[in-house]
């Protein structure tokens, strides 16, 4: 397939184009006269603009399909820009210096919208702008055959607004309330073919598992504002700092936000959401479900880590839930056959090592930094899918068996989707060079130099590591080698640039590390925040001991990809039922369902039954109770 631009083509596309223009022209205007500081400026209007575009929509939909594509598009590339524009200033400023505005929304219990623009929000932020509008460059070829693009189009543009949103939120009321939009964007695209059954039931567990998390998330704010009369997330964390927050307190909100994190970024046992999320169109699952939402509840835990310092156990459950997650998923991930969904298992492994990273005493800049290298090589993974499933041809929602497909990615049919997936492949990996080996092996470092406890896990993810390898060959070697059993042709060029941008950034971001983990020094009040410049980082990271690691895990993993059928062949037989049925999770949550599902159908004789048998069983259960209070 090829790519054909025609003054047709651009011709349609100008009235998607003036209303981006006036748009953000708009936004300009709005927030410049209203007296706020330069970044606070940039940051309202990267909030504002995706939500604004997303209701705008439907009305450029008018001039045509074209036109809504590249309205969306422009609007998504604009606020990408603006994320950016705060690097600069995120990355000089000072915990005192870091701009903290906001504005009373219900100034009787203290209810007030603010940002805090200091690096780890900023960053966030960047993430889902940048992505965000690779994503939608990407869709204008990838999702032109589909319906329903208006839909898809103002979903998307919400939910990076959301994103950004959550990122530079320093009110819990606004940091929930983007959050539910995180939710509902995620729902909405992963049901995004209302007419597949498969699809729209995959978006409702995706919604009702998450749930879990967001009661945690509001219950914990609830909890907090009862003792700190504060929804602003600075102010309560120095009300902890000086002792003014009981420490009873502070562990039930840390066990409420755990609980929170772990539903929304796929953690053990709330994970089961998202290998049925690859539902959505692979788009979104390149930003939502990979680079973006489930990026959401670790950056809660590491925006609200300091409130947590006095509780003893929070770290050790931190720990111990994303090492579990990280090993029990990799398992998985080497027996998946599907495409997409061999991705999901990777996607929650490697979010398991964000989070035992952030469990580690001195963590925070390991976990934040291997989160923008996942955030990265994953989106560009997910993308080099998508380019795979539209050279399949017909309509983009289908799944790809591996075996079935063996091949069609390879080099003599699709040059640039092989190398730049085998960039995210090595970066995953963690191949010296590639962002993944700099920011892994800061963690695997970190832990194995830590406490008794700290080791342990340590020596999980280094095992975890080699099955990383394992099925990042298997992946590579089924899709993109070999002799192809399927034809196909050339990404267009629309595709083609997002996954060289997201390759060349997959090969350079771990060069910020350095400069990022000075500014986070700076601008979080926490106490175990490792500096680096460049060189030391450089000399932190390539020692003979990490390179020797690299190397036993690089060679371990090749040896276990070469003799998998053999290993598949001695796994005896009841470990083969327990990993077919996925660890029974599944099977666990459907009887939770099924029995819940029959009490409410028990229950409704209440609610549907004779008046007369209804109050004649009330007035027989209060005698009944009345006679056994009388008797005692």
């Amino acid at each position: 397939m090829t790519s054909n631009v025609t003054v047709e083509n651009t011709t349609a596309a100008l009235p998607g184009l003036v209303a981006a223009g006036v748009l953000l022209g708009a936004v300009g205007v709005g927030v410049e006269g209203s007296g706020l500081a330069t970044p606070a400026v940039l940051a309202l209007a990267a909030i504002i603009a995706p939500l604004v575009g997303a209701a705008l929509v439907p009305v450029t939909a008018r001039a045509g399909d074209r036109a809504r594509a590249w309205f969306a598009t422009l609007v998504g590339t604009l606020t990408g820009v603006l994320t950016l524009a705060l690097v600069p200033q995120a990355l000089e400023a000072t915990g005192s210096e870091s701009v903290h505005y906001s504005v009373s929304w219900a100034a009787a219990v203290d209810v007030s919208f603010g940002l805090y623009l200091d690096i780890l929000g900023v960053t966030m932020a960047a993430i889902a702008g940048v992505v965000g509008a690779l994503v939608l460059l990407f869709s204008t070829r990838f999702m032109e055959r589909e319906d329903g693009l208006t839909r898809y189009y103002a979903l998307t543009l919400l939910f990076v607004g959301g994103m950004i949103g959550f990122g530079l939120s320093d009110s819990l009321v606004a940091l929930y309330a983007f959050w539910e939009v995180l939710g509902l964007c995620s729902m909405g695209l992963i049901a995004f073919w209302l007419r597949d059954r498969t699809s729209t039931r995959a978006g409702m567990k995706a919604f009702v598992v998450t749930r879990f998390g967001d009661v945690g998330l509001l219950a914990g704010i609830a909890v907090l504002y009862a003792h700190t009369g504060t929804f602003s997330v600075q102010e309560t964390i120095a009300l902890a700092e000086a002792g003014g927050v009981p420490t009873w307190v502070l562990a039930w909100v840390g066990g409420l936000f755990v609980l929170a994190a772990v539903g929304k970024s796929a953690q053990f046992p709330l994970h089961v959401w998202l290998p049925d999320a690859m539902e959505a169109p692979t788009t979104s699952t390149a930003l939502i479900h990979a680079a973006c939402m489930v990026n959401a509840g670790i950056y809660l835990l590491a925006r609200t880590r300091p409130l947590f310092e006095s509780v003893a156990w929070w770290h050790t459950l931190v720990l111990a839930v994303g090492t579990a997650t990280a090993f029990l998923a990799a398992v998985l991930a080497t027996r998946e056959n599907d495409f997409k969904r061999a991705l999901a298992y990777c996607t929650i492994s490697q979010l398991g090592y964000v989070f035992a990273a952030l469990g580690l005493t001195h963590g925070l800049v390991p976990a934040t930094a291997h989160l923008l290298s996942h955030s990265l090589f994953k989106a560009l993974l997910f993308l080099g899918a998508g380019a795979v499933i539209y050279e399949i041809g017909g309509s983009v929602h289908k799944h790809v068996d591996m075996f079935e497909h063996r091949g069609i990615g390879s080099r003599q049919q699709m040059p640039v989707t092989n190398l730049t997936f085998l960039v995210g492949i090595l970066a995953l990996i963690g191949v010296p060079g590639f962002n993944g080996f700099w920011t892994k092996e800061l963690i695997l470092g970190t832990g194995l130099h830590g406490s008794p406890i700290e080791v342990a896990a340590g020596a999980v993810l280094a095992v975890t590591a080699v099955l990383t390898v394992v099925y990042s060959l298997r992946i590579y070697v089924l899709v993109f080698t070999g002799e192809p059993s399927t034809d196909a042709g050339r990404v267009p060029i629309r595709m083609a640039v997002p996954l060289f941008v997201l390759a060349v950034l997959t090969l350079g971001s771990w060069a910020a590390v350095p400069s990022f983990s000075q500014a986070l020094a700076e601008t979080v009040p926490a106490r175990a925040v490792e500096t680096y410049t460049l060189s030391s980082f450089v000399d932190h990271v390539v020692t003979t001991s990490t390179l020797a690691l690299t190397g036993t895990v690089l060679v371990a993993g090749a040896v276990g990809f070469r003799y998998r059928a053999a290993i598949a062949g001695v796994t005896p037989t009841f470990v083969t039922s327990i990993l077919d049925r996925r660890y029974g999770f599944d099977d666990l949550y459907l009887r939770s369902v099924g029995a819940y599902a029959w009490v409410a159908s028990r229950s409704r004789r209440l609610q549907r039954g004779h008046t007369n048998s209804t109050v004649a069983a009330i007035a027989l259960a209060f005698a009944a109770g009345l006679a056994v209070l009388v008797a005692l």
